[in-house]
């Protein structure tokens, strides 16, 4: 297949049921044409995205308008695909497009742990913050993995502990005690001392592994926003203003936020923490590439 044969496919179904998957090649022998964006960074919102798909059958477009429908959009090379994106719709809209129908899907990762999970919880004089982590993960259904920072962060609370409310709070509660920060990534709860990695097995970026261009330098404010074309973002308690680079590779999904990287180009080599990562594709023309800001590690 022309660009690569670039390959991605989309599942589509209420609450995450079996629904459909399009994004093979038809009894035509043309899939249907796929143009996805997705915005991940290292803060504690919901990560979005938006999937463009032109042409879907009506039953196609009513599986859209159940409540809490999932998407899931895998993309890759060939026979290897792997996941870019899940979320949960929160607006799809379609039109005409000269004799095609387009129809635009926005997304929302998580949206549904994060809204829908509430606590009502009450422990004892002594409890470790690490016992509230885990039931928190459970009660959410979502894994936890943890930097190395944090596992050595675990507060004991001498006065015990109590809260009423939703898994955001929470989350910023605990957090704030141990001195941590908190995201999710990918369906995975993230606890991070701040400026560390998730874990120190890495990947490489240079131009063998498919970075393009040269990095280009930027500066990340405390509210960790980009100063360099950008929207801002909210940025995670503990860091400071720092200079960062902007780097953008063929796309690489293993690579993800709060990834462990090491470039190696004319303008920057060494370690560092991925703080932001766009991902771009469409399967017929234009962009199949992903754009990081990261910022160094200092002491790898």
């Amino acid at each position: 297949m022309r660009l690569f044969d670039r390959q991605v496919r989309v599942a589509i179904g209420e609450g995450g049921g079996p629904g459909f998957e399009i994004g093979a090649v038809g009894a035509n022998g043309i899939p249907l044409h796929i143009k996805f964006a997705f915005e991940k960074a290292d803060v504690g919102s919901p990560n979005t995205g938006k999937v463009t798909i032109w042409n879907l059958n009506r039953e196609h477009l009513s599986e859209l308008e159940k409540k809490d429908c999932v998407v899931v959009v895998r993309a890759g090379y060939a026979d290897s695909i792997t996941e870019a994106f899940k979320g949960t719709v929160t607006h799809a809209s379609t039109s005409k497009e000269g004799a095609d129908r387009m129809t635009e899907i926005e997304l929302s990762s998580n949206m549904v742990e994060l809204r829908d999970t509430g606590f009502s919880l009450s422990y004892a004089e002594g409890t470790k913050t690490d016992v509230i982590y885990r039931e928190i993960a459970a009660q959410m259904g979502l894994p936890m993995s943890k930097s190395h920072g944090a596992v050595m962060q675990s507060t004991v609370l001498a006065a015990g502990f109590s809260f009423v409310g939703g898994a955001k709070n929470l989350l910023n509660c605990l957090t704030r005690i141990d001195g941590i920060n908190w995201t999710i990534q990918d369906g995975i709860i993230q606890l991070l001392k701040p400026g560390e990695p998730i874990s120190l097995s890495g990947y490489e970026l240079n131009a063998a592994s498919g970075l393009i261009g040269v990095p280009k330098r930027v500066n990340v404010s405390a509210a960790g926003g980009s100063s360099k074309g950008g929207s801002e973002t909210a940025g995670q308690e503990g860091e400071s203003a720092q200079l960062g680079w902007e780097v953008t590779y063929l796309m690489n999904l293993a690579i993800g936020v709060n990834s462990y990287v090491h470039i190696s180009s004319e303008a920057v080599e060494g370690y560092f923490r991925v703080q932001k990562i766009s991902i771009e594709g469409d399967n017929y023309e234009g962009d199949w590439m992903c754009k990081a800001t990261v910022l160094e590690v200092t002491g790898a």
